[in-house]
């Protein structure tokens, strides 16, 4: 258990969210000035920067001896040393402008801002209407040789593109007509060429490439191979395609992967597509099966079995999360010409399968191996994957990994274990935690400060809340400050909201109507606890601490991988907030200090507790406070009164919109569910043939449209419903959990599940799907 004392005091989460005051002075004695005579220049040697840019900055006080000053920035993003050199430290995806001011110290009111502009080239997405860039032609190329490599540009007229060998330039070079050539090697050489579009110069294709030189394979290079730790650290290539007739290269991306085992544990780094974030991956042989490792909050290792498409267990030696080059022979390989590879020919028809399960972590259905071979060694494989349709909707992908290996005292294999206890330190926050589970009531006040990338300024907002044993009554409230800078909730009419419990396994949402009254939204057919924050979390995963013995008070920072713990400080209603809680993570108040989500303790109970979350392009601090534990009561003037809803059983309770023949959606009907689908699908009996999915996501229907779907594999639209879930986040970020469970319950029923991921029963198509963290489901006929 680290301790340490803090540097800053309560008036800090103000300045956390933005992350944006540092100033910097000098040492010299500060003397009166007539104010009007100051003036302040700022200029900066660049305006534009790249990640790795430097500026420097030029900043001249007039007018007064004081020629200091302070600088005002965002530094999360941006640094200023005492030197005045500017760089980026920060993370950001997309091109964006950020000020920096100076502020003469002479004359606060003086001030000169200058814009700078962050640039960045990501990766994007493919989609049909914009314009995209791929990259044609074979992904290696022959010692002194040739290759004709196309771009291929959608979305444009203009197919110029600009060729550029970006890395590696001195073993290749490119013409203006994408032909590469190779210099003679004696070793394979790995190097990265670009197609960047002239229609939009943003737009950039990338592709690995191997230079292969002609290797030779010796009994002795592979017995080096014979070890249990090991790693692989390198790339994969994504080649989309367009699904018809005449199937063409839409665009090419590029995945980092890295893995390191040890025979017993495997880990890997991904990266989080849905919130640009990395991720770790553990497995651990636990009774010889394959299992994912994690510590939950209660400080409890968990073994979650890896499963097979069958929802068997999958063993651990099938799972292949572990060294598999170990013990091959020499005739194991063959020389292919055609490849200047030395490729596998073993006898082990899965080899190729579990090579690439302990190198890469994404989803890849090998077709063969092969060995890259540099100077007498085995340095690396390469492997391709077979058509793949499941990575993007709508297209073909064909995945080619490039892996370099390690196995030296470097490899690095991570792992997860359980949190140590401390006597004295931990037992006074598991008191206190025991004691919050415990009451029968208290307040909760939740303030959150948010900006956002996509716009200017702050927002602040939050909720006062009564947790009762029947009731969760939330008001809601938006901040505003007097003139002397003290904090005033101004309560908004009308608009109080909570959840109620009907009996001891169902309870409701509500919201105000019109009239004044309250109206059920959504039904939970569970206990009412589940309404409630949990505070499910162990004392032992908080690793640092700060006494105050001056207010008695005891200040406890977690582990900043159990960050997202935040989440059971408090519990909303609807999604949004709750997402704050899941995507909380490490802060930063300065250029040198952080801080991870806190708890602080009082008297035996939690009083207080923040974090910072980053959601995306939102990103902010929540603080929530705690008191009038067991005394508080619902408002006398408020009556929780409505009409109890019950969770959905059937079709014929929900409804969908059906949309009318023109483009406006004014005329659009909203119909009994169950009656349309009886004339969609032509069969009076569909109640009992078309699967309730509210079985499996309770009441969390959101809504019913009629659409076009055009199932994989084919480029014929069917006319479709698609039906939108509202079903909340896993702690890992996902509703991979949801999306599992209607799978599953579908094979229950006996769908079949094709490749693109679509079921099908006697004629009804069935797809859920995963729509930027919405759960979808598709349902058509042909």
């Amino acid at each position: 258990m680290k301790k340490f004392k803090l540097t800053f005091q309560k008036g800090i989460l103000f300045c956390l969210v933005l992350l944006m005051i540092f100033s910097v002075t000098s040492c010299k004695k500060h003397e009166d000035t007539p104010k009007d005579d100051v003036k302040i220049t700022l200029e900066s040697d660049k305006y534009t920067l790249q990640k790795t840019d430097v500026a420097k900055l030029t900043v001249t006080v007039t007018g007064s001896t004081d020629t200091t000053y302070s600088w005002m920035y965002d530094t999360s993003l941006l640094n200023i040393d005492a030197n005045n050199q500017l760089k980026v430290i920060g993370d950001y995806s997309t091109k964006r402008t950020v000020e920096i001011k100076a502020v003469a110290n002479a004359d606060k009111t003086k001030s000169a801002t200058i814009s700078i502009t962050l640039n960045v080239t990501p990766i994007k997405p493919p989609v049909k209407d914009n314009i995209s860039v791929g990259i044609k032609g074979s992904s290696e190329v022959k010692s002194g040789k040739t290759i004709n490599l196309e771009a291929v540009v959608t979305g444009s007229d203009n197919q110029t593109v600009l060729w550029e060998v970006k890395s590696g330039s001195e073993f290749a070079t490119i013409d203006s007509e994408g032909r590469l050539t190779a210099s003679k090697v004696s070793g394979d050489k790995v190097i990265e060429v670009t197609a960047t579009s002239l229609a939009d110069t943003s737009v950039v294709a990338t592709k690995v490439i191997t230079i292969v030189a002609k290797p030779e394979l010796t009994q002795e290079m592979l017995d080096a191979l014979n070890v249990d730790t090991i790693g692989f650290e390198g790339y994969i290539n994504i080649n989309l395609y367009t699904i018809g007739l005449y199937s063409k290269l839409h665009s090419t991306h590029i995945t980092v992967v890295k893995t390191a085992m040890d025979g017993t544990n495997w880990y890997a780094e991904y990266l989080n597509g849905d919130t640009n974030t990395q991720m770790g991956l553990y497995y651990r042989n636990h009774d010889q099966k394959a299992c994912q490792v994690s510590v939950s909050f209660m400080n409890e290792e968990q073994y979650t079995p890896m499963q097979a498409d069958d929802g068997s267990s999958v063993s651990w030696e099938d799972a292949g999360l572990y060294n598999n080059l170990k013990g091959l022979k020499l005739s194991d390989f063959q020389f292919n010409e055609k490849t200047w590879r030395y490729e596998y020919v073993g006898s082990d028809e899965r080899l190729d399968e579990k090579i690439v399960a302990s190198a890469n972590p994404y989803d890849f259905i090998a077709d063969g191996f092969s060995l890259i071979i540099e100077d007498g060694e085995i340095l690396g494989i390469y492997a391709k994957s077979k058509d793949d349709y499941s990575i993007a909707v709508g297209y073909k992908a064909i995945q080619e990994l490039i892996v370099a290996i390690n196995f030296d005292e470097t490899v690095d294999v991570k792992r997860i274990t359980k949190f140590s206890h401390e006597n004295g330190v931990h037992d006074e926050l598991a008191e206190a935690i025991a004691n919050m589970r415990a009451l029968k009531s208290y307040t909760l006040d939740f303030k959150s400060i948010v900006a956002s990338y996509m716009y200017t300024g702050l927002v602040q907002s939050g909720y006062t809340e009564y947790v009762t044993q029947n009731d969760c009554y939330f008001l809601p409230y938006s901040v505003t400050y007097d003139k002397k800078g003290n904090e005033i909730h101004n309560y908004k009419e009308n608009a109080d909201y909570g959840y109620h419990k009907i009996n001891d396994n169902l309870y409701n949402t509500f919201f105000t109507n019109k009239a004044g009254g309250y109206n059920a939204t959504r039904a939970y057919q569970t206990d009412f606890s589940a309404a409630k924050p949990t505070f499910a979390f162990a004392a032992e995963i908080f690793r640092s601490y700060y006494i105050n013995a001056k207010d008695g008070t005891t200040t406890y920072y977690v582990d900043n991988v159990m960050s997202s713990v935040a989440s059971t400080f408090y519990y909303g209603v609807g999604n949004d907030e709750n997402l704050y809680g899941l995507f909380a993570t490490e802060g930063r108040i300065s250029s040198t200090e952080t801080f991870t989500p806190y708890v602080v303790v009082k008297d035996g109970y939690i009083i207080e507790a923040a974090f910072y979350f980053y959601v995306g392009s939102m990103y902010g601090v929540v603080e929530v406070k705690y008191s009038d534990f067991n005394e508080t009561e619902i408002p006398q003037d408020v009556n929780i009164d409505f009409t109890p809803r019950q969770v959905p059983t059937s079709w014929s309770e929900l409804t969908v919109n059906v949309s009318s023949d023109g483009p406006s959606t004014v005329d659009d009907e909203e119909v009994n569910a169950l009656e349309y689908f009886k004339t969609f699908y032509g069969n009076d009996n569909i109640d009992n043939e078309l699967p309730f999915f509210g079985n499996v996501l309770g009441d969390t229907y959101g809504f019913g449209l009629t659409t076009i779907y055009t199932p994989g594999g084919t480029s014929n639209a069917e006319l479709s419903v698609v039906l939108y879930y509202d079903v909340p986040l896993g702690l890992d970020y996902t509703i991979d959990a949801p999306l599992k469970d209607i799978k599953d319950y579908l094979v229950s029923l006996g769908f079949v599940e094709n490749k693109y991921g679509e079921f099908n029963k006697d004629n009804i198509w069935i797809s859920p799907q995963d729509s930027n963290l919405d759960l979808v489901i598709y349902v058509w006929k042909k």
